[in-house]
């Protein structure tokens, strides 16, 4: 227990939550006791949190990968402390909570660019009756409808839009 709590005065320091994370880890699988184990998970949940905390600052929204894992491994320890459970869920909700995002801001930018190239275009060509004002405006608008479903199939922002509850059911 004495070598568990000397780990943690490094640990703020760089790579001080890896260094704790291995070394408690080793410990764990030591453990003599039920009681040393149940205390010993404890401080690798709250090292693994801090590790967590470590790689998101150092690989920012990157590393959602790797924090997810964290949260899950400190919910796997089973601490029974509330607050690092909560911690571990709030990782997940926000890593989460940022997926479907990927696309929102290309809807009002392709409807601007579509309006401003594609539309006008075509009906100020109507207005005037100008057949190659018309011919732009169309070829502009497929184009442009073209690119935004591509950008929402290759960010999986298409995935965020439901269907109604007719088309959904198969009825």
């Amino acid at each position: 227990m004495e070598q568990a709590r000397a780990l943690f005065p490094a640990i703020g320091e760089e790579d001080g939550a890896t260094r704790a994370v291995a070394e408690l880890e080793r410990l764990v699988e030591k453990a003599w006791s039920a009681e040393g184990t149940t205390m010993l998970r404890h401080y690798l949940g709250y090292a693994l949190a801090t590790r967590a905390v470590e790689v998101r600052r150092m690989l920012g929204p990157g590393g959602v990968v790797i924090v997810e894992g964290i949260a899950d491994r400190i919910l796997a320890l089973d601490t029974c402390d509330s607050e690092l459970d909560d911690f571990a869920v709030a990782l997940k909700r926000r890593n989460r909570a940022r997926e479907p995002r990927t696309g929102q801001r290309a809807v009002p930018a392709f409807a601007a660019l579509l309006l401003v190239f594609g539309v006008v275009p075509l009906v100020a060509g109507g207005l005037l009756g100008s057949g190659p004002l018309v011919s732009v405006g169309v070829l502009l608008s497929v184009v442009l409808l073209c690119a935004f479903a591509w950008l929402l199939r290759t960010t999986g922002a298409h995935r965020g839009v439901r269907r109604p509850a007719h088309l959904s059911t198969g009825r």
